[in-house]
């Protein structure tokens, strides 16, 4: 009997802005950091100075994602404007540890 269409089918990515926040939700990977940084990239510029990177919603991410925190990041420090990242999910606080990024971002990484 086959699956019914969609089953097991991880969450889409998705990209908003919820006022001083951009929330990211589902996979943050190889395969949807193109479509995310290219919403995200029009984003910024309708954040206030401060803001925040909220990850509460994401399923997984891998060092592709780290990459495109990493470039928001630039993107934001090059206009003299910041971003943190609120919620962080357990599996990315290893890659920023790895990638000795957790003081950039204001994340707690040692364990």
């Amino acid at each position: 009997m086959p699956c019914p269409r969609g089953a097991g089918r991880v969450a889409d990515p998705a990209l908003t802005r919820d006022g001083a926040n951009l929330r990211f939700t589902g996979p943050v990977t190889l395969a949807t950091v193109a479509a995310l940084m290219a919403r995200g990239r029009d984003m910024l510029a309708e954040l206030p100075p401060s803001a925040a990177v909220d990850l509460s919603g994401v399923t997984r991410v891998d060092s592709a994602g780290v990459a495109m925190l990493v470039e928001l990041w630039r993107l934001r420090a090059a206009d003299g404007c910041s971003l943190r990242l609120d919620s962080v999910p357990d599996d990315l606080r290893p890659l920023l540890q790895l990638y000795g990024l957790g003081e950039l971002f204001g994340v707690e990484v040692s364990g």
